[in-house]
C-alpha cells in the first residue's frame, strides 16, 4: 500500500452536510492504517484544519494545509483528503480535477439532494467520471423523511459509498481532540470503517481499469 496514492475530494454544493467531519474521520482512519496523510482544507471556515489541530499529538502522520498546489501529487503522501466549500468556482474545479474519487455527502432531507443533478454535472464537466463519484448518506435515521430521501437516491441510481449514522460519541471525540472512535463500540465504528475500505476497493478496481460497479 505504501506505493499507492489516493486522492479523495469531498464536495456538495450545499453546506452543512458533514464534509469536514467526514474528511476528518477518513484522515484519522488512514493514519490509523499507517498511511501518511495530507488533509487539505479549502473551506474559509477552516473547520477541518482547526479540529485536526486539536488531535495533532495523536496523529503525527497527518499534515494539514489550506491550499491546493499542483505539485502535491509529487510529495510523499499515501492519502489525500480535500475538504471543500459549498460553491462552484475555480478552486472547487481544481479540487475535483485533483481527485481520484469524489464523495458527495447528503443528509436525510430534501434540501441536501435538490441540486444533486447539477452537482453531478459539475463534477463530470470537471473531468471526473461518474463512476468515480459516489454519495455518502450521512447521519441517516429510520425516520419517514430519511427513508423518502433514500428512496429518491435509489430511484435515480446514484452510486453510494456508504451510509453513516449520527453519533454523539463521534462528535464529542472530535470536539475534544480525541481519536474519532474513542469509546465507540465495534458496531458503532463499523460503518465508518466500511466506508474507508470501500473507497480503497473502488480505487484499486480503477487501477485495474475496471470502472463498472465500483461501489457494489
Amino acid at each position: 500500500m505504501s506505493k499507492e496514492k489516493l486522492a479523495v475530494t469531498i464536495w456538495n454544493y450545499k453546506g452543512g452536510v458533514g464534509k469536514s467531519t467526514i474528511s476528518l474521520i477518513l484522515s484519522q482512519i488512514a493514519a490509523q492504517n499507517n498511511l501518511k496523510v495530507l488533509a487539505i482544507d479549502l473551506d474559509e471556515q477552516k473547520n477541518l484544519a482547526e479540529t485536526l489541530k486539536l488531535s495533532q499529538s495523536l496523529f503525527n502522520s497527518i499534515e494539514v494545509r489550506t491550499e491546493l498546489k499542483d505539485d502535491f501529487a509529487d510529495e510523499d503522501f499515501n492519502f489525500y483528503v480535500i475538504d471543500t466549500h459549498p460553491s462552484k468556482d475555480e478552486t472547487i474545479t481544481k479540487a475535483l480535477k485533483f481527485a481520484d474519487i469524489v464523495l458527495v455527502p447528503v443528509l436525510g432531507d430534501y434540501n441536501s439532494i435538490i441540486n444533486l443533478r447539477s452537482v453531478w454535472e459539475y463534477i463530470y464537466n470537471a473531468g471526473v467520471g461518474s463512476e468515480q463519484t459516489a454519495i455518502i448518506k450521512n447521519c441517516m435515521t429510520d425516520s419517514k423523511l430519511s427513508n423518502e430521501v433514500e428512496a429518491v437516491l435509489d430511484e435515480h441510481k446514484y452510486s453510494v459509498a456508504g451510509r453513516l449514522p449520527r453519533s454523539n460519541i463521534l462528535l464529542k471525540n472530535i470536539a475534544s481532540g480525541d481519536c474519532w472512535d474513542k469509546y465507540m463500540r465495534k458496531n458503532q465504528r463499523s460503518q465508518f470503517i466500511e466506508l474507508y475500505k470501500k473507497i480503497w476497493h473502488a480505487y484499486r478496481e480503477m487501477l485495474k481499469g475496471n470502472f463498472h460497479n465500483l461501489w457494489k
